[in-house]
């Protein structure tokens, strides 16, 4: 059996390198001619799966070690035979933790003090739902926009019109990229649409960058629109907007989903059904992440506190992008950071003595995911 595998698949080797012979290399370098004579395919979200890639090829499995799946089209692999799997939700709580790392950056360099902030959700599948669940824990008051789920869904008390969550302080998108049916969500923030947020909103994306028309973003900031911006995501990668990178306040190159975890689930997942499909055992590595201790930092408040040992769990100012670079240097980078990513636990990884901190606090980083010993 012949596998073509993105090099930079966390741990591929270790998981299909006794299932037959694995060809690595750069994801955005796949290409046809690479496919002719092999079984399968393992993708990122880098490589576009479309008929191009995969036409008079003799591919018959195609795994995405990714939670979403916008750079597949599965039309067309469903048209030739050829069986699809993903990871959906692989990384959800790394991006989970990515959306309370930008809160506390901002709590500790501007001040926000966001567990008195309303935040509004655009999506609540496995990062959205995700997000609210631990907001409603910690008393945090949101609502959610997702016209997809019904009023049985457990978070139905807090869904409401888009209009609505648009004027939240804290707006958060977390929807996959469509571009047809009753709602599609490529360019969803238009420049109408990000004229409607208030002033002083925190503004953060760490779903899919087409989601936002990055061009209309530029524009209303550099008109004056006065909006705080955290960008994960960007349109055209790697090939983003210099200038409006410039004026993002929190600046990361398609990362947020990034943890150790998160990779690894997405490897194991795509692992468990290519060897279903091709009827092997599944006889991968066994492995598991131990637990960190976490050193305890006290603040000026609760929400310092708080904020100040997510940023120990989490330093987010590591996955900063550089700024000053050429639109070729930037787009370098930004794929060399995100295929050489550090090693990054989540939060709930972490064990806090917590002997110094107050209860509530103490409370507070429980529900986010930190173990208190």
């Amino acid at each position: 059996m012949k596998i073509i595998a993105d090099q930079d698949i966390y741990r591929v080797e270790d998981y299909f390198s006794s299932t037959g012979e694995l060809v690595l290399l750069p994801g955005r370098e796949i290409s046809n001619s690479n496919l002719l004579d092999a079984d399968a395919l393992l993708v990122r979200t880098v490589t576009k799966v479309n008929s191009e890639l995969v036409e008079n090829t003799a591919v018959k499995f195609i795994g995405s070690a990714s939670s979403g799946c916008d750079h597949v089209d599965k039309s067309v692999l469903e048209e030739k035979g050829i069986h699809f799997n993903h990871a959906p939700g692989c990384n959800a709580y790394a991006v989970v933790d990515y959306f309370f790392a930008v809160l506390a950056w901002f709590n500790i360099h501007n001040q926000l003090d966001w567990q008195k902030k309303t935040v509004g959700i655009i999506g609540a599948g496995n990062v959205g739902s995700r997000i609210a669940t631990r907001l409603l824990r910690l008393g945090i008051d949101f609502s959610i926009y997702d016209p997809f789920l019904n009023n049985d869904h457990e978070l139905a008390p807090w869904f409401t019109s888009l209009e609505n969550v648009l004027q939240q302080d804290i707006v958060t998108l977390h929807t996959p990229l469509t571009f047809s049916g009753v709602h599609p969500t490529h360019h969803m923030l238009n420049r109408e649409r990000l004229s409607q947020l208030k002033k002083h909103t925190l503004l953060i994306n760490a779903s899919r960058g087409e989601v936002i028309d990055n061009q209309a973003l530029f524009e209303v900031l550099y008109e004056g629109k006065d909006l705080e911006v955290a960008l994960d995501v960007w349109e055209s990668e790697p090939h983003i907007n210099p200038s409006l990178l410039d004026m993002v306040k929190i600046a990361t190159p398609h990362i947020a989903g990034y943890s150790t975890n998160g990779k690894l689930n997405g490897t194991r997942k795509i692992f468990k059904d290519f060897c279903h499909f091709f009827s092997l055992a599944e006889k991968g590595p066994n492995d598991s992440l131990s637990r960190s201790i976490l050193e305890e930092v006290i603040g000026k408040t609760a929400v310092e506190t708080i904020s100040l040992n997510i940023l120990k769990a989490y330093p987010i100012e590591k996955d900063f992008i550089g700024r000053g670079q050429s639109p070729q240097q930037l787009a370098a980078s930004f794929d060399f950071f995100r295929n050489n990513y550090r090693f990054r636990r989540e939060i709930s990884d972490y064990s806090l003595p917590g002997d110094n901190i107050p209860t509530e606090v103490l409370e507070g980083l429980r529900q986010l995911g930190v173990h208190i010993i």
